[in-house]
């Protein structure tokens, strides 16, 4: 090995590193077994929607050249749904899905191995090329599926958005809800006769202000009595609260995580009788909401994609034979995550204590339940994401069976373990991150260089997980500090609203808090400090360069350079994000231009790397490319790389391969000079 800090050898190669960033999601159990899909950068790109059947047996369910993948809102989601039998035909079954091509829902069969057709080709359903889907549900009832719609319209940056039904044997569509800028989570009761789902309005964000909404439908399946429960303007125009993921219980009250407390908690909103047709009582009346788990930890996550699921719900009866329901859930506190599982309704006599499940891992995501199992994807801070089996146990020890993943990544000389950091930043106030440590040179009295990770969104997290591309930078002998900055979502409402009106300057004092305190302490080399961020921790970093001078070079991946631009040219989603960011973009027009790094490019006066997607709608080329030029014309070293095909997140493995080599690259060049 070669012992200078940022140049170590090392076997894990950029290639290992991208190869081994498995993404899977959308988790469901059904009959015919477990459910995911699954990110293949090595496979262009494709998401493909995998079957794990009850025997053990794995089987890859989308043909080329299909892959599974919504496009609503830009950033996409839950992608597909699981369907019922086929008719007169017990042993197969049917489930739809969005094709990334065209946006359009497919159907597609699958059997058993033994059965004449065990796999069918998709059949497509929807045939509206000016729409996406996504957030599909079954309707069973009505032999349909429910969606969130993306109409276009004549201005390309404002699609309508409403809530559809679409039925499976014609293809037609009937829109159920419309009116409101965002829609997202719809869900059905056991009987089918009520409706309830989340949305929203500019200027707000999801992780702001959200309302959720409850309709009777009637038998042809058109909704009626709809009614706002909870959420934005409810019980007065100053309030806001931010509602994500409603579930109907088994009692047919209906739960939903909100964040009304200053932590994004789950709550149950109570029926005023019996009988599945009753309506709930709203909130205004204290005695029909009711916090079901209440905890300073926050069981929502931002909710940048359709189909989030942190919590599920199981019936099951007690040893002695005693009816319970039990909920099940991951949450995060001081960022870590956690699985537990509490009771919340039996005729049992209960402390309503919780019970952790799988401590080994550190956070669970895409939580379902079925016939008294447990199942998720689980991160560890050492291992690859797991597919999880857990049997609660109840009244003994859980049961944890790993189904897929959980392994260790060959080539890694040492794994470099998360060690949280809580570190003073200004007005008294603290921030978060997660330290890597390299190697340590046995006897050296040099230190080595540090890499600033500032994630995305802003209103992102960053977890204490294994991930390889934080591995490739160690393996090579650089310190990493992956930052949960101030706005950040997993430390509560207060913090996560800590960056309203701050983005650009809490974020930047934030990083560059970090890096003094971890030279402070010893860790890190002053001299060499680099920063790096993708999307909105694009920005960061090329604010933490204009306005600080405590790096040595930076790597901007798809950053935002002028917000200004950004509002006018972004997508609907995030049209009116920064008037929360930033403020008013009319009146507040001075604050955008103090907090311009393309404006304040001739501050920067470190070399600089730039990686972008040809196709990206969120922060177009034409953003960085402006900012390279200005860079080039006060002769700053720059590096430009264009990737034609790529959208905002680089999905080929090619790409995202040369993108890490290059920016290794880069920083040596920097070491060296």
């Amino acid at each position: 090995m070669t012992t200078e800090y940022g140049f170590f050898d090392s076997a894990f190669s950029a290639a290992d590193a991208v190869a081994g960033s498995i993404e899977q999601g959308q988790l469901v159990a059904g009959k015919a077994g477990l459910f995911w899909v699954e990110f293949r950068p090595e496979d262009k790109g494709r998401t493909v929607l995998c079957l794990r059947d009850w025997q053990g047996e794995l089987q890859d369910l989308t043909p080329e050249p299909f892959t599974v993948r919504s496009r609503v809102y830009e950033y996409g989601g839950k992608s597909w749904c699981l369907l019922g039998c086929l008719s007169g035909q017990a042993s197969q079954y049917q489930f739809a899905f969005v094709n990334g091509a065209d946006q359009q829902i497919w159907l597609q069969s699958i059997g058993s191995r033994e059965s004449p057709q065990p796999q069918l080709q998709p059949v497509q359903l929807t045939h509206e090329r000016e729409c996406r889907y996504g957030d599909l549900i079954y309707d069973p009832q009505r032999q349909r599926i429910i969606a969130v719609q993306e109409k276009a319209t004549a201005d390309p940056t404002q699609p309508d958005h409403s809530l559809v039904a679409i039925a499976l044997q014609s293809g037609v569509i009937t829109c159920l809800s419309e009116g409101q800028d965002f829609y997202a989570s719809p869900c059905l009761n056991n009987s089918g006769n009520q409706l309830a789902w989340i949305s929203w309005n500019h200027p707000h964000m999801p992780w702001v202000n959200t309302r959720l909404s409850l309709a009777n439908l009637s038998n042809d399946g058109s909704v009626i009595n709809e009614d706002q429960v909870a959420g934005a303007g409810h019980l007065t125009e100053l309030m806001t609260e931010s509602l994500q993921q409603p579930r109907f219980l088994p009692d047919g009250s209906l739960s939903a995580i909100s964040d009304n407390n200053g932590w994004w908690n789950l709550y149950r909103y109570l029926k005023e009788g019996g009988g599945v047709d009753s309506r709930l009582r709203f909130p205004s009346d204290e005695s029909g909401v009711e916090g079901v788990w209440p905890a300073q930890a926050e069981f929502g996550i931002a909710q940048w994609q359709l189909g989030v699921s942190t919590w599920d719900w199981m019936n099951q009866r007690t040893a002695e034979g005693h009816e319970a329901l039990w909920l099940v859930a991951s949450f995060l506190e001081q960022g870590k995550g956690y699985l537990g599982i509490r009771l919340i309704d039996s005729d049992l006599e209960s402390e309503e204590s919780v019970t952790l499940l799988a401590p080994e891992f550190s956070l669970f995501r895409h939580i379902c339940c079925y016939k008294g199992k447990i199942y998720c994807i689980a991160n560890s801070e050492s291992r690859t994401p797991a597919i999880l089996e857990i049997t609660p146990g109840f009244e003994t020890a859980a049961q944890v069976r790993v189904l897929s993943g959980n392994k260790e990544i060959s080539g890694l000389e040492k794994v470099s373990l998360p060690r949280t950091i809580c570190y003073p930043v200004a007005a008294d106030e603290v921030a978060h991150g997660f330290l890597y440590l390299p190697q340590l040179i046995a006897g050296s009295d040099t230190k080595p260089p540090l890499l600033v990770f500032t994630h995305g969104g802003p209103t992102g997290t960053t977890y204490p997980v294994f991930n390889p591309k934080i591995q490739f930078w160690t393996e090579r002998g650089f310190a990493v500090v992956d930052l949960n900055y101030r706005g950040s979502a997993g430390y509560g409402r207060d913090y996560r609203h800590r960056l309203a009106g701050q983005w650009g300057v809490s974020d930047v004092e934030d990083a560059v808090a970090a890096a003094d305190y971890l030279v402070k302490n010893g860790a890190t080399d002053s001299h060499n400090l680099f920063i790096r961020g993708g999307s909105a921790g694009g920005y960061t970093t090329l604010c933490s360069l204009a306005f600080s001078d405590r790096f040595r070079g930076g790597a901007s991946y798809y950053g935002v350079s002028d917000p200004m631009t950004l509002t006018r040219d972004t997508h609907k989603f995030e049209s009116h994000y920064l008037d929360w960011l930033i403020g008013d973009p009319d009146t507040d027009a001075s604050l955008y231009q103090r907090r311009s790094p393309l404006l304040a490019a001739d501050q920067i006066n470190c070399p600089m790397i730039f990686f972008q997607g040809g196709q990206d709608k969120v922060v177009v080329p034409d953003q960085t490319e402006r900012m390279v030029a200005a860079l080039q014309q006060n002769a700053i070293e720059v590096e430009y790389h264009l990737y034609p095909d790529e959208q905002h997140g680089f999905r080929s493995s090619e790409n995202q391969v040369d993108s890490l080599d290059a920016e290794l690259a880069f920083y040596r060049s920097l070491l060296r000079s």
